[in-house]
């Protein structure tokens, strides 16, 4: 009797450490973060664009970007707002290959104080949907150079290019330009 009037009492704050301890977040082998990322600046490439850093000597664009972050609606997603603080920057060169519906990315940054180099490539299908002066193109970047504790990561970008390069104002007006991005790091296990 003594037992069970023992058990009715701490039984609840065994059932309360039981949950905390399941409940516990574990160590995440992956941040994730999702980004608009706003051109700031396009130039003619100068000598941060260098082959020696990019890996091709065809660079004919250089861009700076902020990343601004993103609100998305918890019940389905839906982005709500893709003008948040923001959370990092991209300082990117971009160059043709051989084929024009493909170019190349480079690009160093960084996103949550994460700093990151990146190699990848841009590609369109080459036409303007889902009107005129809307061309759509997806982009990703193999990251690399990041802190200890990191093996690596992948930032992937769904991105519209308007008649306006520059700013949150696409031409015609109404779509997030130029990229919403998806930025995954990896840590060690």
């Amino acid at each position: 009797m003594k037992f069970l009037a023992l058990f009715a009492v701490l039984a609840p704050f065994m059932c309360a450490t039981a949950a905390a301890q399941s409940s516990a977040p574990s160590r995440s082998v992956e941040d994730i973060y999702v980004v608009r990322s706003l051109r700031l600046s396009r130039t003619a490439p100068g000598t941060y664009c260098a082959e020696r850093r990019t890996g091709f000597s065809t660079a004919t664009l250089e861009d700076r970007y902020d990343f601004k972050a993103v609100t998305t609606r918890a019940a389905d997603g839906r982005v709500t707002s893709a003008s948040g603080p923001t959370v990092g920057h991209l300082h990117a060169c971009f160059g043709p290959t051989s084929d024009s519906l493909v170019e190349r990315f480079y690009a160093e940054g960084d996103v949550n104080g994460v700093r990151l180099t990146g190699r990848g490539e841009c590609r369109t299908e080459g036409r303007e949907s889902p009107e005129p002066g809307i061309t759509p193109w997806r982009c990703y970047l193999d990251l690399t150079g990041l802190p200890v504790g990191f093996v690596g990561g992948q930032l992937t970008t769904n991105t519209v290019v308007s008649r306006s390069a520059l700013g949150a104002v696409s031409d015609p007006a109404g779509y997030t330009q130029p990229s919403i991005a998806t930025v995954r790091l990896w840590r060690k296990r």
